[in-house]
């Protein structure tokens, strides 16, 4: 199939973690992939992919209507997790994510448009039942919170153009760095037991989240439909340690931290970052979220789309540390 037949595919954020993993999921897949990233953002992670590059910011709205031209799938990928304020937060996931649904309201060759959120956008759960995604969304930080507004603002153009919802919890793999503390400090032999050691919690590999956005982007799902995009069993967080030991392959010496001391720890990182004018990555909200159940039912997903993980935790938790020390991250 030549350029011109291939059905063409936007993705935005596309040199970030997910994105350019995603990138290569459907260039494998044959769809024709352009890349809406900043103008001077790094490539690294693209480098060597057959892909069309288009610049744009998403909270520069007058910059999005030439990368949005004429596509026939949008993924809105681009967002941050960390910030300096939750006004950024907003800035970016909330206004950013309505500045591309109304740009794209433009394109009239539009088939799908898929926005990316997060499991944060709803909230924890609660020990022994599953989220499911007709469920009331109560999101414990301003990160979730945005995410939420985001879905929100699209989800007011679903009568206009079909839109489908992805809403995965903590992604992780090779090149993640958001989950890489946890690798660090069990190869330094500590064994970080924080809090309830029995809560239940699910994650998704990239490339299993990236399998369920390929499967999203071709049925056709009522507009406005959600979707949560995880590994199909919970573990225990001491399980999921024990993976990562076991990935790592070294004992650890157990540093119980009770949930209580765990957000003292989170209130004193807060204070300290923010008085050397960093984002702060660990807040007092982000320990309510890592003390909290995480559990989701994929029961629509695999219904709807088809879509079943193919990574275990315990198999991935292997491939990351393998990439991590490979690369020196370890």
């Amino acid at each position: 199939m030549n350029e011109n037949q291939k059905q063409s595919v936007l993705i935005t954020g596309a040199n970030g973690f997910v994105g350019s993993r995603l990138c290569r999921k459907l260039l494998n897949d044959g769809y024709h992939v352009i890349a809406g990233v900043r103008e001077n953002c790094n490539r690294e992670l693209l480098a060597g992919l057959d892909l069309e590059f288009r610049y744009g910011d998403v909270c520069c709205r007058e910059t999005l209507p030439a990368m949005l031209k004429d596509v026939d799938y949008i993924i809105h990928n681009a967002g941050i997790v960390k910030a300096k304020n939750p006004d950024l937060f907003f800035k970016v996931n909330h206004f950013g994510a309505k500045n591309i649904a109304e740009v794209s309201l433009q394109n009239k060759r539009l088939k799908k448009f898929i926005l990316i959120s997060s499991l944060a956008a709803v909230g924890p759960s609660e020990k022994g039942k599953p989220l499911t995604e007709d469920e009331t969304p109560h999101p414990l930080t301003a990160y979730g919170r945005s995410k939420l507004a985001g879905e929100e603002a699209v989800l007011a153009f679903r009568d206009r153009i079909n839109i489908a919802i992805i809403r995965p919890p903590g992604v992780y793999g090779p090149g993640d760095r958001e989950m890489m503390a946890f690798f660090q400090i069990i190869n330094f032999h500590i064994k970080p037991y924080l809090g309830d050691l029995q809560r239940r919690l699910q994650l998704v590999h990239v490339d299993d989240l990236c399998l369920g956005i390929s499967k999203a982007l071709q049925p056709e799902t009522k507009s406005g439909s959600i979707y949560f995009i995880a590994e199909s069993e919970s573990h225990s967080y001491k399980e999921l340690i024990k993976s990562i030991q076991q990935a790592v392959n070294k004992k650890g010496i157990p540093l119980y931290v009770p949930g209580a001391l765990l957000k003292v720890i989170a209130r004193i990182s807060e204070s300290v970052m923010k008085a050397f004018g960093k984002p702060p990555m660990f807040t007092v909200e982000k320990a309510k979220e890592i003390l909290g159940n995480w559990e989701v039912s994929t029961d629509k997903a695999k219904k709807e789309l088809g879509f079943e993980s193919e990574i275990s935790f315990q198999e991935g938790a292997a491939e990351t540390a393998k990439w991590y020390f490979k690369e020196g991250w370890l």
